[in-house]
């Protein structure tokens, strides 16, 4: 830009990275240009959520995703084997919000009785670096969160290997944070179960939830998680309604 020597500059949001932050502005204004900064400051926040909230919460950003049935549960009584309850349209979408995450995780249960991929396959872009809690290293190697299409880790009571990371399960949400705040996770999409979901809205870390509604009644089962919020839009997909949620 200096090399170029316009006669006015004009940005949105200072950095927050506090290696950079400020820096460039005092090198324009030195060479005589002037900055006007501040400009749309709320839609570009919004556009950069993941990077301030990275770096002003020292946490990533935090997407929470499930789908219930539309008497509240998430899964039958008993489940043996992957269940999936939206649509294929749902689904696709679902495949694209991974795709435009750093992360994601989910909770022991849930790679056992599901054992997700947790790739993108019905969208184009990027697999997220797959997370899964295993504190007492129980899950099988054979999985398919082990595959070699995404780097995977454990989220572990006591790390031995390299692809385990030492978590506080007495203290998860927040030590999940912070563990991925020093691997550098910008955002985190957490796709279940019930309980790890749960112990991120209880403890109030977490910025998004889109929560699908399909149509059908499952009669008991696995409740969904509970939250005192109310959605910020709602919109019909195929059979299925997606509301969004901000904390």
């Amino acid at each position: 830009i200096i090399k170029h020597k316009p006669k006015e500059v004009i940005i949105s949001n200072l950095d927050q990275n506090p290696l950079v932050n400020g820096k460039g502005i005092k090198k324009m204004e030195a060479q005589g240009i002037e900055v006007i900064s501040g400009v749309l400051n709320k839609e570009s926040r919004e556009l950069n959520k993941r990077f301030f909230t990275f770096h002003e919460e020292k946490r990533p950003y935090i997407i929470l995703k499930w789908a219930e049935s539309t008497d509240g549960f998430i899964a039958p009584e008993n489940q043996t084997e992957a269940f999936w309850m939206t649509s294929a349209e749902s689904k696709k979408i679902v495949h694209q919000w991974r795709a435009e995450e750093m992360g994601i995780l989910v909770g022991t249960e849930t790679a056992i009785k599901d054992n997700p991929s947790l790739t993108v396959r019905d969208a184009k872009g990027k697999n997220p670096i797959r997370f899964v809690l295993d504190k007492n290293l129980r899950l099988s190697p054979k999985l398919s969160i082990f595959d070699e299409q995404a780097s995977t880790f454990l989220l572990t009571e006591k790390s031995i290997e390299d692809n385990q990371l030492e978590v506080d399960f007495n203290n998860l949400a927040k030590s999940i944070c912070d563990v991925l705040y020093q691997q550098n996770i910008q955002s985190l999409i957490i796709e279940g179960g019930s309980k790890t979901l749960q112990t991120f809205i209880d403890a109030d870390l977490w910025d998004e939830a889109r929560v699908f509604t399909a149509p059908t009644q499952l009669g008991a089962g696995i409740k969904a998680p509970e939250f005192n919020c109310s959605p910020a839009k709602s919109e019909q997909i195929a059979t299925d309604q997606l509301k969004t949620y901000y904390r």
